[in-house]
């Protein structure tokens, strides 16, 4: 292909990336389900599943629909494989930006990341209660 050929569509771009943003927030939103579930806050939280369920979630989805944002832009013949998971690291890299935007700025937290919230908050204020109580001990 000759490289002064190369143009990006504008308009195609911006509906694009409005397809990606809308597929983000219904990602971060149905995976609300599994991700604020009390079992999964209890028990998975902070092991680092969340991006892998996001980005595989959103793997097939991309696929199944073939939603290749990469190939759209460039205006390429057909999609392909590696476009589909590009997309959907976008798109569930958004979904972990649209809970990151619920949770810190609007405090936005189901009951089950409240509850685990306060206990730990109640655990650390008992981890310092009790370095602070201890007597130090003296070297032998």
């Amino acid at each position: 292909m000759d490289p002064n050929l190369f143009r990006i569509d504008g308009e195609q771009l911006f509906e694009v990336l409005v397809a990606i943003i809308v597929m983000s927030f219904f990602i971060e939103r149905a995976l609300a389900l599994v991700f604020e579930n009390r079992w999964f806050v209890e028990r998975l939280a902070g092991k680092g599943l969340k991006e892998v369920i996001a980005f595989g979630l959103a793997f097939a989805i991309c696929r199944r629909w073939d939603f290749d944002a990469v190939s759209v832009v460039i205006l390429a013949e057909k999609t392909n494989a590696l476009g589909h998971a590009v997309t959907a690291a976008v798109v569930a890299g958004g979904s972990k930006a649209s809970i990151r935007l619920f949770h810190d700025v609007f405090g936005a937290l189901s009951s089950a990341q409240k509850a685990k919230l306060e206990h730990d908050k109640q655990l650390k204020a008992q981890q310092k209660a009790g370095a602070v109580g201890q007597p130090e001990k003296s070297a032998a």
